[in-house]
This record gives structure tokens, sequence and C-alpha cells, in this order.
């Protein structure tokens, strides 16, 4: 499928961390067709002693009908690149999912220094009242 940008020209390999794809269709202008008659000729398949024969009918070229000029609508996809405020959007949320992924090291990291400091807090709770 053909990839287009705002301008019309063709994108082998868009970069979709700068900017996303959407479905678009495209006119495409067809040309009127002439009829073209259908050439066909015989052949003998089998023949009779009687003087009969079976024979097929052998297409050389296909007829065609005659078709008005249209217009067909081609499938295609367009790159529309990202604003500054969608990539400065987009850098930020991406910062908030890697604190999000970092969530649970961080929790864990905590409670083990919670645990340490109650055990300090027992020990010198433990001296105190010795």
């Amino acid at each position: 499928m053909k990839i287009l940008d705002e301008t019309g020209a063709v994108v082998e390999n868009p970069d979709l961390t700068l900017g996303y794809l959407t479905d678009d269709t495209q006119p495409l202008e067809q040309p009127a067709q002439e009829a073209v008659a259908e050439v066909a000729h015989y052949e003998t398949v089998a023949e009779y002693p009687g003087g009969g024969r079976d024979v097929r009918k052998i297409i050389d070229v296909p007829g065609v009908p005659a078709q008005a000029a249209w217009t067909e609508q081609v499938p295609i996809q367009k790159y529309v690149r990202y604003t500054a405020e969608e990539l400065a959007a987009q850098e930020e949320e991406r910062k908030k999912a890697e604190a999000r992924e970092k969530l649970p090291d961080t929790v864990a990291a905590l409670q083990k220094e919670n645990e340490m400091l109650k055990q300090c807090l027992l020990e010198m709770s433990e001296i105190v009242y010795a």
C-alpha cells in the first residue's frame, strides 16, 4: 500500500516515533475503454463415420464491452507528523510509564529499608531499657 506524507510525496519507511499513519483513499482516473470484439475459432474434437463431428469453441481474444471513463478510489495511508506539543506530551508519557515500571523495585527497596529501620529501633530500645 502506498504511503503519502502531507505534501503528497511517497514515504518508504515512515518513522512512527515522529508521526502516525491514517487510512485514506486517493482518486485514480481510469480512461474510457473501447469495445473489443471477441475473436474465436472452432476446433474439431471428434469426427464420426456418418459425417458428423463434435467441435469446441476456442476463444483467442476475449470480448470487452465499451466503458466510459471513471474514477476509482485506491486505498492509501497518510503519514501525519506529530506537532511539537504532541511530541512533548509523548515524551512526558514515556517518562511516566518508565517511572511506573520502576515502581515495584522502588516499593521493594522502601519496604526493605523500613524493616532495617524497625530492627534498628528495636535494638536501640533494648539498649535503653537494658
